[in-house]
This record gives C-alpha cells, structure tokens and sequence, in this order.
C-alpha cells in the first residue's frame, strides 16, 4: 500500500510507522493498530500503575545514597540542596526540599543564577554549605559534570550525593555518590528519567529505608507527583515506562489534588480545560522557566513548594509578568539571530545584546527551522560566551557537546538540550568543531521533514469509538506520539475562521461528512479553501465542544490533489 510521493503543504513526505495500515471501519482500525504497536487491550500499557515503577534501588548508587540520607533525617543533620533554574530543576527542588521537610529535618537549598552563574555547582556554594553547618548535600537536575565542586566537597568532608540525568564525561565526578540513569555502568529506566524523575526515586529509597528501620514519614509521596509530571514534560523525556506511569499520575494529580503552587498556577494561566501533556508544555512548563530565564529560578521553587495559597497566588502572577516579558525578549533575540547568520549553514552564533535566558529558546526556534542544531549565546558579565544547544530529532545534543569539549568548559547535556562555557579565544575553533560534528551525526539522523503514518482510514472509521480507544494512549508525547492517520481526497464543502488563528471546515468523501480542524494554519491557508479536494494528515479526537458522541479530525498537514 502506497503512500502519496509529493511533498505536503508544510514540505513533509510521508512514511509508515509500522506495517501498512488501512480501515474502513473503527473496529479494523483499533485492531490494527494495537497489532502494529504490539498491544493488546488489557496491555498494561493502557493501565499505568505506580506499582509497577522500577526498583529504586536498581539505581547504581542508590543503596549507599538513601542510607546516607536516612541518617542525616534521623541523626537531625542539616542538609543542602543544590538545584538548578529550569522547570526541571526547580520542580525537583521543590518535592526534595518538601518532602526531607516533612520528615523534620533542616533543609536548605541554593539555584544559580543563569547569567551570573550559569548551570552547574559552583565550589563557593558548596563552601556556604559547609560554613552553614551542613554535612549532606543533594544536587537536582545538576552536578555530572561538576568536578570542581565535588573535589572541593570530598576535601571538605561534605558528602555530595549527585542526582541527575545529563551525559556524563569518561570520567565521573568525586561525589559520595552519583544516581544517574545515564551512566554507563547504570541504565536505570532505561536512561529515560529527568533530573526531577531520578530525584523522585531517591526519595521512594529514602522512605523505604526508614521505614525498614520502624521510622517510615507519614509524608505521602504521591503529593510530589503534579511537579514530577510537570518536570518530566518540561525536558521533553520519552513518555514512555517509568516515565510514562509517572506523568498518567501526576496528570491526575493535577486534574484533581494539585498543590498550592500548582493550583495557583493553573489560576494565572487561565487553564480551563482539562490539563494534558500539551497543557503543561504551552501554559505551565513556560511559566516555570520564566524565572530562571529573565530573573531567578527561586520564585518558581518558592511557588512550587509553598503551602501558603496568599503567597502561592502572588508569585504565580510574578511568574506570568516575567514570561509576557520573557515573550517579548525572545522575539526580538530571534530576529536578530537570523539576521547575523544570513546564509549560514553552521548555526552558532552569539551577540552581547542577548539576554541569558532566551538563548536557549531562540536555538530551539532556529533548530526547529532549519532542521539542524544550533548553538547560540550570550556574554557573561566576565567577558565569556556560554552557548545554549537545541536539536532536533536524529541529533543528540549531550553527544555533540562531548566532541566539542576540547573548546568547552562547564558543560552538560542530553538528547534534546544542553549549554556551556566556551573556553577564552576559543569561539572560530568551536564553530569548526560544532559544524564538523553536526555533520557527522546528520549522516545518520532521519529525515526531519516526514510524517510518520499509522494508517489510512476512510471515513466510515472515524467514529467515537475509535476516538474513546485512541484516547488510551494518553499521555502523549515524545517517545508515545500520537497516533497520525491520513485521509484521502476530501472534498472542502465549507471553512469558518474561528479565534486564534483557528480554522474549522467541513469535508465529505461524498458520502460521508466529518469536521476539520486547523489549529495555526500558516502555510495551509490557501490549500483549505472551499471547493478544493485535499488529503488530510492528523489526528481523530472527541470533540468536547459540541459533545453527544461528536467527533474531528484535527488536521496537522495535507496534500493537496
């Protein structure tokens, strides 16, 4: 069974997902599917249950980590947590510094500020830490790559416990212990987790342990859920295993018993529908990163950790000024990059007028562009450039980031995103670099502009039912996409602009009528108009507006015929 060879409407071809998929009814369809995706209906897929999380202590490193931190909760010392400014970073800070707080104990916690400090632990954090009186510390989000300070730390007699995900170097850091799925000795849920996920598990091994010593908290720690889910989407993580039974209850969470914070936060954002995986990543994940991004990532950690709903409401509405600010900057930051590259092909570049917190968002922009990864900066207070890296899919940053190393300092990554500090004199060296091994990971990254296509329906499949059944694969995202179905020569019988920039239409194969809908139809405007014959790409879904069993088919691309 063919797929139509021309180039869509945004400039993608199509190519199945799986084997050659074609249904004229809803019952065929889903059968088919679940073949495709090695499913079945009582697949426990379909039913996500923390106990099936992972072993926490499966996690190299676990065992002595959750002992250690189980006797500081019982022997009263005081611990440290060291966090980072991003959604992930500051969610995990939270449900640490939350939950270690439940238990009784002095906690602390410090973020970076991104400009000034950037990512990573500083040696002069860790030497407050040590003045202060404590002896424990706890990284989030951070530390693999932080070598300076873990020296600095074991010299001192102060026990480092890194938690974190990014890509770690040959050689590891000098903690007292280091939980990262992503070490090469580890491999722990598959290497999927966030910095918030690995932390998350830290604190399972820590109840556990005291438990087993007869002093388990009361504190629950499915409270911490709505941050994991919300952290764990920010980073853009496979949903998939641990983290896709981690985000079906943390969304629960937050449709029903989220907390303070989040509840605030959802108020500001002006959420009235029910939060989904795409909810946390247009209206709460950006919120998140605005504080790090223009100002501190302190305001989001207070936010998502206060108990207090006054103060909760005054800093989720802080929040929401900065990331109308942070909008503003981004654009113009953006304009202004593709203007210096010009014709470029390699997309690294830096200029003094950009503010730290957009680099990275203005990368991602250029990335999702041009279809390659991009390495933008900004310039330290010092003098320095620390760069900001965003890809694409078939590219992984973590891994270009260590063959450039040679020109970097302080850096770190995954798949998706990472950052460093280029070295002095080091920029043209860099840029050879960077453009050399984008190049060479290009010869095996897939083809950005395609679609993948679980099958061809007709419309006498796109009934509630199906949609009832599609909607099982719920969460959706990165790792678990949604499925995308192509529907052939539909004849355009009516268009309605609607709010938004969203546009609805009518289509019929002659017998059959189901609605469209457009949502952003830059690029397909003139191919949608009525009385034309089109080939639609997209996804069936309910439609809870108009309700009664009605459904619609929302249109993400088409061929036009």
């Amino acid at each position: 069974m063919s797929l139509p060879e021309q180039r869509s409407a945004k400039g993608c071809r199509l190519s199945w997902r799986h084997e050659p998929l074609h249904a004229d009814d809803p019952v065929t369809a889903w059968q088919s599917l679940l073949h495709n995706r090695g499913l079945n209906e009582s697949d426990p897929f379909f039913s996500p249950r923390l106990s099936d999380l992972p072993d926490p202590f499966l996690m190299t490193d676990m065992d002595k980590a959750a002992s250690r931190v189980a006797d500081a909760v019982e022997n009263g010392e005081a611990i440290h947590i060291f966090g980072d400014f991003d959604a992930d970073g500051v969610n995990g800070t939270a449900i640490l510094v939350e939950a270690l707080h439940s238990t009784g104990a002095e906690v602390t916690f410090s973020i970076p500020h991104r400009a000034d400090e950037g990512h990573g632990i500083g040696v002069e954090p860790v030497r407050a830490a040590v003045e202060a009186g404590c002896k424990l510390g706890l990284s989030v989000d951070t530390g693999t790559t932080c070598f300076d300070a873990c020296s600095a730390a074991h010299e001192l007699g102060f026990d480092l416990i890194v938690s974190d995900h990014h890509l770690p170097e040959s050689e590891l850091p000098a903690a007292f212990a280091l939980l990262n799925p992503a070490r090469a000795d580890c491999g722990f849920a598959d290497r999927q987790l966030c910095g918030t996920g690995v932390a998350f598990f830290l604190l399972m091994a820590v109840w556990k342990v005291l438990g087993d010593r007869g002093n388990r908290p009361a504190f629950d720690l499915r409270q911490l859920l709505d941050r994991v889910a919300v952290a764990t989407v920010a980073d853009v993580m496979d949903l998939v295993g641990a983290n896709r039974i981690l985000v079906y209850h943390g969304l629960q969470r937050l449709n029903n018993e989220p907390s303070v914070g989040m509840r605030a936060l959802i108020a500001v954002a002006k959420v009235k529908k029910e939060i989904s995986v795409e909810t946390i990543g247009f209206y709460l994940a950006p919120r998140i990163n605005a504080a790090g991004r223009l100002q501190h990532g302190e305001a989001a950690m207070r936010l998502l950790s206060t108990r207090d709903e006054d103060e909760a409401a005054r800093l989720a509405s802080e929040l929401d000024e900065t990331n109308k600010q942070r909008r503003l900057v981004e654009a113009e930051a953006f304009k202004q990059a593709e203007l210096i590259l010009g014709d470029s092909r390699t997309l690294a570049l830096y200029d003094q007028r950009w503010h730290a917190g957009v680099v990275g968002l203005v990368a991602g922009r250029l990335a999702r562009k041009h279809g390659r990864p991009a390495a933008v900066g900004f310039v330290t207070p010092e003098g320095a450039v620390r760069v900001s890296l965003r890809g694409r899919p078939g590219f992984h940053i973590g891994e270009l980031l260590n063959g450039c190393s040679e020109h970097l300092e302080g850096f770190g990554g995954h798949a998706g995103a990472g950052g460093g500090t280029i070295k002095a004199g080091q920029w043209d060296r860099f840029c050879e670099t960077f453009a050399q091994v984008v190049a060479d990971q290009a010869e095996h990254a897939s083809d950005f502009l395609s679609h993948n296509i679980d099958g061809v329906l007709s419309l006498g499949a796109l009934h509630s039912a199906l949609a009832d059944r599609l909607a099982r694969f719920e969460p959706i995202g990165k790792g678990n996409p949604a499925c995308s179905w192509l529907i052939r020569d539909l004849h355009i019988a009516d268009r309605r602009n609607l709010k938004g920039g969203v546009v609805r239409l009518k289509l019929t194969d002659g017998s059959h009528w189901i609605d469209g809908i457009v949502f952003g139809a830059n690029g397909m405007s003139d191919a949608i108009e009525p009385g034309l014959t089109v080939s639609v790409i997209g996804q069936l879904q309910k439609d809870e507006w108009r309700g009664n069993g009605a459904v619609q088919f929302v249109i993400e691309d088409l061929i036009t015929s």
